[in-house]
């Protein structure tokens, strides 16, 4: 229970929760576990089965680019030697509830979804603050009012392009 569980993506929000994280790893002497999910096709998680936990992905299997891309994201923060970045193949939210299961915190960011964005795209965040089992941080993004589009949209849509 000294590990903090981060969930990291391309998206602005992930960049300030993984920001958040790592000073709060320092301040309190933690070590620190990115964590990247890759959403997977509907037949994988019929095979897996109902309540089955997602097994981390081998590097290799992950498109270079989005790799080295989520890659450069963990490396902003300057990781201490114990911190490490993992790949799972599964939903976000299950993934990073089982992640965090005995981690003495989650940090998660929060995208500013309403309305009827929020029920076709979901909220990894929501999911995590009603199902998470330790202490939840959630960190708002810092708005970017220089572009027309939402930078979690444009990394959404880079993440699909993947």
């Amino acid at each position: 229970m000294n590990e903090i569980v981060v969930g990291v993506d391309l998206s602005r929000s992930a960049r300030t929760a993984l920001r958040w994280a790592a000073e709060q790893a320092r301040a309190t002497a933690q070590t620190l576990r990115a964590v990247n999910a890759i959403d997977i096709s509907p037949a994988f998680n019929m095979e897996l089965g109902m309540g089955a936990v997602a097994k981390p992905m081998n590097a290799s299997a992950i498109d270079t680019a989005y790799r080295e891309a989520v890659t450069a994201v963990f490396d902003s923060v300057n990781p201490e030697s114990s911190w490490r970045l993992q790949f799972f193949s599964g939903e976000p939210g299950p993934v990073l509830v089982a992640e965090s299961s005995v981690a003495a915190l989650l940090v998660v960011g929060t995208k500013e979804h309403a309305g009827v964005t929020r029920l076709i795209s979901g909220s990894v965040s929501h999911y995590c603050l009603s199902h998470a089992r330790c202490p939840i941080v959630a960190v708002p993004a810092v708005p970017d009012h220089s572009t027309g589009q939402d930078h979690d949209e444009a990394a959404a849509d880079m993440q699909a392009q993947a």
